[in-house]
């Protein structure tokens, strides 16, 4: 699915940054993240007020040429043909400098990666939902006889939420409700996979998100970016809870007591830790692991969250500081 940290550092052949450069095996999805420019039918996201005064500059840059060409032929400007024709080179050549990043972004940006090798440039997204289904099921299938860890990171509930005709229409909340549907479609099928494959009981599933709703995504009077209910702000607002608390749910029959709610604070770095102990391995002891196990939180063999503070850092700047004292 969706990667969203990128490929390479100093070469377009290093992929230093892409995913089997970090544990994992195997990798079908999207390096990037997932743009308005990649559906092509809404306004651009990328940089869209730089875009914008870009634009500005050229279209100024076109009057300024015009106002002297017309200028030259009624022979009220006394200027060379030179002057006009290297301002009009110059604004040419601005245009393709900007224009070659930003008006090729779906071309750039809006790829599909199998392992290293681009297999869609650009992705066909009508197609990417059954596609990334049909891969997740056939690694369920291949790697039933051994452990595994199999990561979905889906494209839905994501800005420009691209939805498969059949599931349009079906939600009373609109496009997103629509791409809701869809999600929990493909969830469902997976662990309708997991189920005949006989893995349900030998299976630990996790299910989250990494943010909560955009409140900034709007299309005219439509909303396109989700519910935080009682939460203040959302996706990109510093520390707000409406931002950064997420619901989790999780799943392993026979070992973890179905219908149980857990009002600890946890966190999404603590899959690293859990899937390290699951697996039988030992945490790296050369730095400092910020999650913490859930299993014992799972199993209910403690009481409390390992997490006595949380910090939410937006880049290098400390946005919210969750306190959760030990003892209170």
């Amino acid at each position: 699915g969706k990667w969203h940290l990128g490929v390479n550092c100093k070469s377009h052949r290093d992929h230093c940054h892409h995913p089997l450069n970090h544990g994992f095996d195997y990798f079908y999805g999207m390096p990037f993240t997932l743009l308005n420019e990649c559906q092509g039918t809404d306004d651009p996201e990328l940089a869209k007020s730089l875009q914008d005064t870009y634009w500005l500059y050229t279209q100024m840059i076109i009057l300024a040429v015009l106002t002297l060409l017309i200028g030259k032929l009624t022979n009220l400007f006394p200027l060379k043909w030179k002057i006009i024709v290297c301002l009009a080179i110059c604004g040419l050549l601005y245009f393709i400098s900007w224009f070659s990043s930003y008006g090729f972004t779906k071309y750039w940006n809006c790829i599909l990666m199998r392992n290293h090798d681009i297999t869609e440039q650009p992705m066909n997204l009508e197609k990417m939902t059954p596609n990334m289904l049909k891969e997740a099921v056939s690694f369920i299938e291949r790697s039933k006889h051994r452990p595994f860890l199999l990561f979905v990171s889906l494209l839905h509930v994501h800005t420009p939420l691209v939805t498969t005709e059949e599931f349009q229409g079906r939600s009373t909340h609109g496009l997103y409700g629509d791409n809701v549907e869809e999600m929990d479609w493909m969830v469902g099928r997976l662990l309708d996979v997991i189920d005949k494959e006989g893995l349900k009981n030998t299976t630990f599933i996790y299910f989250a998100s990494d943010h909560g709703g955009s409140l900034e995504a709007h299309r005219r009077n439509a909303h396109l970016g989700g519910w935080n209910g009682i939460y203040k702000g959302g996706k990109g607002m510093g520390g707000w809870e409406g931002g950064i608390r997420v619901p989790g749910i999780v799943s392993w029959p026979g070992v973890l007591p179905a219908g149980t709610v857990i009002n600890e604070p946890t966190s999404l770095m603590d899959i690293f830790p859990t899937v390290v102990q699951l697996a039988g391995g030992t945490l790296p002891q050369d730095r400092v692991i910020d999650g913490r196990t859930l299993l014992p939180l799972l199993r209910r063999t403690v009481q409390r969250s390992g997490h006595e503070f949380l910090f939410h850092y937006c880049g290098v700047f400390l946005h919210a500081v969750r306190w959760h004292q030990k003892d209170s």
